[in-house]
């Protein structure tokens, strides 16, 4: 009898199985990271070497003077100082906060546009309209602005032409007005030793309206003098020189010129919004002017050398940091304020923007303490409101026009030639300002408006303007934030537009010149990279600031 081998007892199904070893476990997810972190390693790489790197060698080159393949020399902080002294520099901020707040303005047809394609009942007639607002994006930018150039031409033009077809042109020139040949009077002044003085004084006198109106607003601007029989100011002798004599205060005289005003409306509304009620508020209150009647100050005496730049930069953070741990949430709202107050009182005595500022809170506070705690914002908000108003038209129509140009006499002004003509040109730039790519942000918000809203809306009697300002916009304040966004990032680093309509200075006198114009000038015309790259950092800073402050204030009210 042969014996068979004994085979093996075939596993157990009903038996738990084994557990994996934790070591092979970790090794297959280790696996799986590294295979999926090698998938990410080319977009990783790529945004390094082509995102990254070029901006933080932007931070490195902005402390050399240094030329491509030739030059690079060490010269530490004096590429920012000379931005900081560089009036061409700061001037083209005035431009980008003039075109800012045109663009305000500008923003409205894009937004009714998207309202009205929105409401359209036909999907077929919506779909149409959309295409045809896409179809422009299609053409190049460069085209685009060839084309517009040409409108600006003085004698072939199409704007000239139309001007002069639709009878806007004679308006124009009765606006503006030609110049009056200089007139010759004797003027005669006392001076303080009871001495008369006869001088011959030579003026000009102007027949268009826009400088008539800056005629009758410049004693509100420059206060009210004693004139003479020609209405000329009577003169008196003083320390400084033969000077006016002041019956009446004006704007210059009481805040220190139209922008300080302004700055008094700003700090207001800024102090309506935050409704700051803890103790805390004071030792702000105090960081605040203190910054204020610092930092003018140390911009003057400290930041012409390393160790008073750097000396100025720690002060500023701490006394940030402070104002950030007192004033709440809302304080990066005042590090604007301060610097528009440095900007709007340079030329002035160096008390005069702490004063202004503390006497806008003092106000604040006394309408607090005197008031309830709903009449007290709306006094602030209007005071705010009307200071802002009065300040912008006094600069529209008291500041801006008032001289004529001379352009429109013979109905040829040339808009991109002549300096005064220059700003009014760039804002009517893209006329009716509809643009393709904000109409349709502004649609992909109104369609996420759910259907339940409008019909609640229309219950409750709410009409097509209700809706407007009820629904629509305050539901689409993400999209609008958006487009702020990139415009205040367009206006402030874009160069093309400018340089192809007024050439790398900017049209004469530099009337056109923007932060990112300069920089590519400096860059490509004057050989100055090392300078251009300080440049670039500052707007850098700028830009982040002004980021920070829509994605706090301009919000989505639900």
């Amino acid at each position: 009898m042969t014996t068979l081998p004994s085979q093996p007892a075939p596993p157990d199904s009903d038996a738990p199985a084994k557990p994996a070893p934790r070591r092979n476990k970790w090794l297959n997810k280790s696996k799986t990271y590294v295979f999926l972190y090698a998938l990410l390693l080319p977009t990783l790489l790529s945004m390094g070497v082509f995102g990254y790197y070029p901006k933080v060698d932007v931070l490195f080159k902005s402390v050399y003077r240094w030329t491509p393949g030739s030059i690079l020399e060490y010269v530490g902080s004096k590429n920012y100082l000379d931005a900081f002294a560089d009036p061409i520099f700061w001037q083209s901020f005035k431009v980008v906060a003039i075109m800012l707040v045109a663009n305000l303005f500008k923003m409205w047809p894009g937004i009714i546009v998207a309202i009205a394609l929105h409401r359209l009942l036909s999907d077929r007639w919506r779909y149409i309209y959309q295409v045809c607002f896409v179809i422009p994006m299609v053409v190049p930018m460069m085209v685009w602005l060839l084309v517009w150039k040409s409108f600006f031409d003085p004698d072939f033009g199409i704007l000239n032409k139309l001007l002069n077809l639709t009878g806007v042109m004679p308006i124009l020139g009765w606006m503006d007005g030609t110049n009056v040949p200089q007139q010759a009077e004797a003027v005669t002044s006392v001076t303080a030793a009871g001495t008369t003085v006869v001088e011959t004084v030579e003026y000009e006198t102007y027949t268009g309206a826009m400088p008539i109106i800056a005629g009758w607003l410049d004693p509100i601007l420059n206060g009210f003098y004693r004139v003479n029989e020609i209405g000329q100011p009577i003169l008196y002798e003083t320390a400084n020189g033969l000077q006016p004599q002041l019956i009446f205060p004006g704007i210059q005289q009481i805040f220190g010129g139209v922008w300080a005003m302004m700055l008094v409306g700003g700090v207001c509304l800024t102090l309506m919004a935050q409704r700051l009620d803890h103790k805390q508020r004071w030792v702000g209150y105090g960081l605040v002017l203190l910054m204020a009647g610092l930092m003018p100050w140390l911009a003057v005496n400290a930041l012409g050398s390393m160790a008073g730049a750097i000396l100025s930069l720690a002060i500023f953070i701490g006394l940030i940091i402070g104002m950030a741990r007192t004033l709440g949430a809302g304080w990066v709202i005042w590090p604007f304020l301060l610097l528009y107050g440095i900007w709007a009182c340079h030329g002035e005595p160096v008390w005069r923007l702490p004063v202004m500022m503390g006497a806008a809170i003092g106000f604040s506070e006394l309408v607090s303490a005197k008031t309830s705690r709903l009449i007290g914002p709306e006094i602030l908000r209007w005071v705010g409101i009307l200071l802002l108003t009065v300040g912008g038209l006094m600069i529209c129509f008291g500041l801006i026009w008032t001289e004529p140009t001379n352009q429109f006499t013979g109905g040829r002004p040339a808009w991109l030639g002549n300096q005064d003509l220059i700003l009014p040109a760039l804002i009517l730039w893209g006329f009716p300002w509809v643009g393709t790519v904000g109409v349709l942000i502004y649609l992909a918000g109104l369609q996420q408006i759910s259907t339940d809203v409008y019909e609640a809306a229309q219950l409750d009697g709410v009409g097509p303007i209700g809706k407007l300002f009820k629904i629509e916009l305050p539901l689409i304040m993400t999209q609008v934030r958006i487009n702020l966004i990139m415009m205040t990032i367009g206006t402030l680093t874009g160069y093309e537009f400018y340089f192809i309509l007024l050439g790398p200075e900017g049209g004469p006198g530099n009337v056109g010149m923007v932060p990112g114009l300069y920089m590519f000038k400096s860059a490509f015309f004057d050989m100055r990279y090392g300078y251009a790259c300080a440049l670039g950092m500052v707007l850098f800073v700028v830009i982040l600031l002004l980021t920070i402050v829509y994605q706090k204030y301009v919000k989505v009210d639900k």
